[in-house]
């Protein structure tokens, strides 16, 4: 082809990515754009750059971020209201505001493994917050301060939800298995 990337181009382009090139269908012009954008300093700065399996969880709880926050949404659904034992006297109940279907605590089961419990630990700290971040970020404002008005903020319902809970953890389960290792999901209502 006339046109085509020079040899000199695709071992270029080679050095800078690794990637064999000579069977490549690509122009001069895309191969000298390519050179351009990869050959940036910060790019190869950032290619080097090896990520901890804690950066390659949070990049994807954050590709999975839509199915949590819509699992929120789900939750936020459920409303009802808690009142005081029935024996005491109605015009003395106290009642509460309470949304979701029910509080529960959840943890992750594997055998020991330092990986294993990099992920835990991992997810139990972008639980609390980097996740928790993008969530409220995502949240309609009005749906957000509502909730901390009724005495039910946002917060308390994404850590205490069991719901939640579950479907978080059973996303860290499932990038835990691209990594080789197996978990699980122990819950109970509270």
């Amino acid at each position: 082809m006339e046109n085509s990337a020079t040899p000199r181009q695709r071992w270029a382009l080679y050095c800078i990515t690794k990637k064999d090139y000579r069977n490549e269908i690509l122009s001069k012009e895309e191969a000298a754009k390519l050179i351009k954008e990869l050959g940036d300093p910060n790019y190869k700065k950032a290619s080097k750059v090896k990520k901890t399996i804690t950066d390659e969880l949070l990049d994807y709880l954050k590709e999975h971020i839509d199915d949590l926050y819509h699992a929120c949404l789900n939750e936020i659904d459920y409303k009802s209201i808690v009142e005081d034992d029935i024996h005491v006297p109605e015009n003395k109940r106290k009642k509460y505001a309470f949304v979701g279907c029910g509080c529960g605590i959840t943890w992750l089961k594997y055998r020991k493994s330092k990986r294993a419990k990099e992920i835990d630990e991992a997810a139990r700290k972008f639980r609390e917050n980097e996740v928790l971040n993008m969530l409220v970020k995502k949240l309609p404002k009005k749906d957000y301060n509502y909730l901390k008005k009724i005495g039910c903020p946002f917060e308390a319902i994404w850590y205490q939800m069991q719901n939640l809970q579950t479907k978080y953890y059973s996303l860290v389960i499932k990038f835990a298995e691209t990594k080789g290792i197996e978990m699980r999901i122990e819950s109970h209502l509270d």
